[in-house]
């Protein structure tokens, strides 16, 4: 178990970096954000240290719904734009949000495995 786990915890951190160095589609960013909810609610089920859970919950979620740095200038931006190109834009500001988000749950999760591999071992 501990060696799927950690090998699993490898490869979201591959995906994470793919994803930014190939800017990601919204499809394939959804795909990671579940595979990443996978893997932190297995952590959060299996391991007891508190300290390690802790650190888990603080891997963040990507919340493709809700744009982190929404404002008024953007909304107006996307009304003058408007149609397809607002949409356009609506998906690139998610998109660029989203790569920005990877970069930290990828950090964290580098952080994550060496926690585990102590706490496995």
């Amino acid at each position: 178990m501990k060696n799927n786990i950690l090998r699993q915890i490898t490869d979201i951190q591959v995906q994470a970096d793919r994803l930014i160095s190939e800017k990601a589609n919204l499809e394939e960013i959804e795909q990671f954000s579940q595979y990443s909810q996978e893997i932190k609610t297995f952590l959060l089920n299996t391991v007891k240290d508190e300290f390690v859970k802790k650190y888990v919950l603080e891997i963040p979620d990507l919340d493709l719904d809700s744009p982190k740095n929404s404002s008024k200038a953007k909304s107006i931006i996307a009304i003058i734009i408007g149609g397809i190109g607002g949409s356009y834009y609506n998906e690139k500001r998610k998109i660029d949000e989203a790569l920005d988000t990877l970069k930290d749950i990828r950090n964290k999760y580098a952080s994550a495995e060496f926690m585990l591999k102590n706490y496995f071992n």
